[in-house]
């Protein structure tokens, strides 16, 4: 099992994380997780063309380059990566954050699953 397969299965594993801190009203974290699902599918797919970034907005600047527009990964759902680290910053680190907490989570869990699905054609 190579470093792509490897941490693609940690995006799984973590999904796997953001539904069960949601089904137990874990909002925040499940949003957290939600992130980081994508982010680690997003890395996998960098890594199988031997791409590494050092930042998160360095990931999903080179995301793009690669596989929106190189790739044809549908551009509608890649763009749910960046809007998905936005909320995870949002509940990381602004603590009066308020934003309707469950709706939130459950709209950053189904992008989370979306962008994972389409990160499939590309891995498998």
């Amino acid at each position: 099992m190579g470093e792509a397969d490897i941490v693609f299965k940690k995006a799984i594993e973590t999904l796997n994380d953001a539904e069960f801190s949601f089904a137990h009203e874990r909002y925040n974290i499940s949003i957290n997780r939600s992130y980081y699902a994508v982010f680690y599918a997003a890395k996998a797919l960098l890594l199988n063309k031997d791409v590494s970034t050092k930042t998160h907005k360095g990931l999903i600047h080179q995301f793009g380059l690669e596989y929106v527009i190189n790739d044809k990964f549908d551009e509608k759902i890649a763009k749910k990566l960046s809007g998905l680290e936005e909320d995870r910053n949002k509940v990381d680190y602004e603590f009066d954050f308020d934003f309707a907490e469950k709706m939130k989570a459950k709209i950053n869990l189904e992008d989370a699953k979306s962008f994972i699905e389409e990160c499939r054609k590309f891995i498998e």
